[in-house]
């Protein structure tokens, strides 16, 4: 009876220990920072769905809105809520382990949740939907496992099953099933009726009430449309498929070319996003995968059985409802989510499985599992604090950053530049994947959308058109989730008015790996009459041998935009190479484009500009072309974009030819990877250029 009062305590005591200890790490720029943004926008008195658009439940933005106009704006706010929800779902976690009769394992299964945030890191220690969610259903399912005798517990379960749907809708519903079946098998007669009739009356008053306040405030339209038809209509670019588990050691064409995204995270922030996993981490990563169908296997065998207890049956519905989180993104986030309960699963069937006579021997197993436990997380902690920056990222985010890409001074030159250059609650833009920025810097955003949503595109790009008329700044990321999609090719309408009205704000360093520009608003550069990469199917690509053009195939690899600039490459001979175009010259029209010797990645491979080489720009009829510009490139790769343009006003009406090309340097030796020029969105203007390069 003591375990039964003093277990739940100690090991909330753990979980909320665990998470509290990961709670100053990682600035979470996207996932976390959507809430935190949202949230300031709901204190602030904006309306969700109306004000500020999202796919997911509003439950998790509400509730710490409300705890900022109570407590103040701050991050630690959000995490102290985690703190508190890890610490209730490890005693939940305990308290279920313990019905379900597994002896001394169930310890053992409950440690598997409360290390969670430690050998999770940093998906169970953020303030997240997803986290929200998984805290709350463990609860749910102590709650639904009591109302099996209790329809006040029953009722609890429904409300906190009806908030998961709230917070993500598709778990919610999940869970909702698999709960109401688990209390269909585990109840029987006048106790069953109860149990439903509380668990279904708890979820409908919540609902009830959900769609009275929204009601009320006059946004149940909005609701809808964020909840409802939002969703349905999302493409489905984040797809991905389910790892191969045969061959062992090996991935499938289809996930390798995904592989970071099945990895763990801590071999990801151990060796780098660019590491080529062995055969063993792969093997790992599979087993990974397979663990929760194994724990699915070993409880339908006692299910089977019937002799599965009341509590495992409503752990195991818990565990089969969050499978359907891998499902269509199969990534290491989501698969985070589920192998807690799975592991725990694997400790509370596997006794009534293999039935061990010993009851010595079940502890001991306990305790070996508790002290690996207890390693591992004491291990990633020791792990997280030699990654991490020695000091927070910034005054209003004073958490340590852990990962690659928040580490280092591109981030903090981003913070403080908007620090020292915006007003309070300015509006600035943050393009994609970044949206904490608005937190950090105390600034507001000019559009509706929190990020970039993969469908209603002409929408999207309508409105944040809009917005960018009353924005000086905007911060947009050259990565940008290349393996997926591209903001260029969703919204070319937001990048032809960022390339046309926006320059480079300040130098963030030559990083190869930069990943971060920021841009500031400046003179009109003229609209767009031909726009040569978007042209790129009617050139006509050569190289250079022999001191003669030839014809080539034309370089069809997809660059990444980057500073602002969509590349236009073309392929290199032994002496250079280049791509020209026939065009008629309109009235008032310049030519623009960006040279660079950066290094681009593209397609898992590498690619760079010759050194010393030299880009010329010609046109005129083929058979006597004339040099509109010639830049001669230096030494030492640099991902600046060297600006330059020149007046077409002396062929304005004319059908000519307009060519683009990069002559090697003869004492140049081509490099593997100095396979291709480029330049940066050329293109022709409509507007006159005093001081340009004039014609013939």
């Amino acid at each position: 009876m003591a375990e039964a009062r003093w277990g739940p305590l100690l090991f909330g005591l753990l979980g909320a220990l665990c998470c509290a200890s990961v709670s100053g790490f990682e600035p979470n720029l996207l996932e976390e920072g959507i809430e935190l943004h949202v949230a300031q926008r709901l204190a602030q008195g904006e309306q969700l769905y109306r004000d500020v658009l999202v796919f997911t439940g509003p439950f998790p933005f509400e509730l710490l809105g409300l705890l900022f106009r109570i407590a103040g704006e701050e991050i630690g706010v959000a995490r102290a809520v985690v703190v508190g929800l890890h610490g209730l779902a490890s005693a939940a976690a305990f308290a279920l382990a313990r019905a379900a009769r597994p002896g001394a394992l169930a310890h053992a299964a409950a440690a598997a949740t409360a290390t969670a945030p430690l050998l999770f890191f940093p998906l169970f220690g953020i303030y997240y939907y997803t986290t929200i969610a998984f805290h709350l259903g463990l609860v749910a399912g102590f709650a639904a496992w009591r109302g099996i005798r209790s329809i006040g517990w029953a009722f609890v379960a429904g409300v906190l099953v009806a908030l998961i749907a709230l917070s993500k809708q598709t778990i919610g519903l999940a869970i909702a099933v698999a709960l109401g079946l688990a209390l269909l098998v585990a109840a029987s007669g006048a106790a069953r009726r109860r149990a439903l009739a509380g668990f279904v009356g708890g979820g409908a008053a919540t609902a009830l009430l959900s769609v009275g306040l929204w009601q009320l405030s006059g946004t149940l339209e909005h609701a809808i449309h964020g909840l409802v038809t939002l969703p349905a209509s999302l493409d489905d670019s984040y797809q991905l498929p389910f790892v191969n588990l045969w061959p062992p050691g090996e991935l499938t064409a289809a996930t390798a070319k995904n592989q970071i995204f099945y990895l763990p995270n801590y071999y990801v922030l151990s060796r780098g996003i660019l590491a080529e996993p062995g055969a063993a981490v792969i093997l790992a990563t599979q087993l990974l995968f397979a663990l929760p169908l194994l724990a699915m296997a070993a409880t339908a065998v006692r299910v089977a059985r019937r002799d599965a207890s009341p509590a495992l049956v409503v752990h195991g519905a818990l565990a089969v409802a969050w499978l359907v989180n891998l499902f269509p993104r199969t990534d290491w986030g989501h698969l985070s989510h589920v192998l807690p309960l799975a592991v725990a699963q694997l400790f509370l069937v596997v006794p009534g499985v293999a039935r061990p006579t010993l009851r010595t021997l079940e502890r001991v197993i306990a305790a070996l599992v508790l002290v690996a436990f207890a390693g591992g997380a004491g291990l990633a902690w020791r792990t997280l604090d030699r990654i991490a920056d020695p000091e927070p990222l910034s005054a209003r985010v004073p958490l340590r950053p852990v990962s690659a890409l928040v580490r280092g001074p591109q981030l903090r030159r981003v913070i403080e530049f908007l620090e020292r250059r915006t007003r309070r609650g300015e509006p600035i833009f943050v393009a994609r994947a970044e949206p904490l920025l608005y937190f950090a810097t105390d600034t507001r955003n000019a559009t509706p959308f929190p990020g970039v949503f993969p469908a209603m595109h002409e929408t999207q790009e309508r409105i944040i058109l809009e917005g960018l008329r009353q924005t000086r700044f905007v911060v947009m990321s050259d990565v940008d989730q290349p393996a997926m999609t591209y903001y260029r090719d969703e919204l070319p309408g937001v990048q032809a008015h960022l390339e046309r009205f926006y320059r480079p704000a300040e130098d963030l360093g030559d990083d190869q790996y930069q990943w971060l520009t920021l841009l500031e608003r400046g003179p009109d550069r003229g609209p767009t009459l031909v726009d040569f990469v978007q042209r790129k199917p009617s050139g006509r690509s050569f190289v250079r041998a022999a001191g003669e053009r030839e014809p080539a195939a034309p370089f069809d690899v997809l660059l990444p935009t980057r500073r602002n600039r969509r590349p236009l490459a073309f392929p290199l001979g032994p002496e250079g190479g280049g791509i020209e175009f026939d065009l008629e010259v309109p009235e008032h029209a310049v030519f623009q484009a960006d040279a660079s010797l950066g290094r681009i990645r593209a397609a898992d491979d590498v690619f760079a500009v010759p050194e010393r080489a030299t880009i010329v720009v010609s046109i005129g009829p083929p058979e006597a072309m004339a040099k509109l510009h010639e830049l001669t490139l230096g030494t030492g790769w640099s991902p600046r974009w060297i600006p330059f343009e020149a007046d077409l006003s002396a062929w304005a009406g004319r059908r000519v030819t307009l060519r683009m090309e990069l002559l090697r340097a003869p004492e140049e030796k081509p490099s593997r990877i100095e396979r291709i020029g480029y330049l940066g969105s050329p293109r022709i203007v409509g507007r006159r250029a005093p001081g340009a390069q004039a014609g013939p």
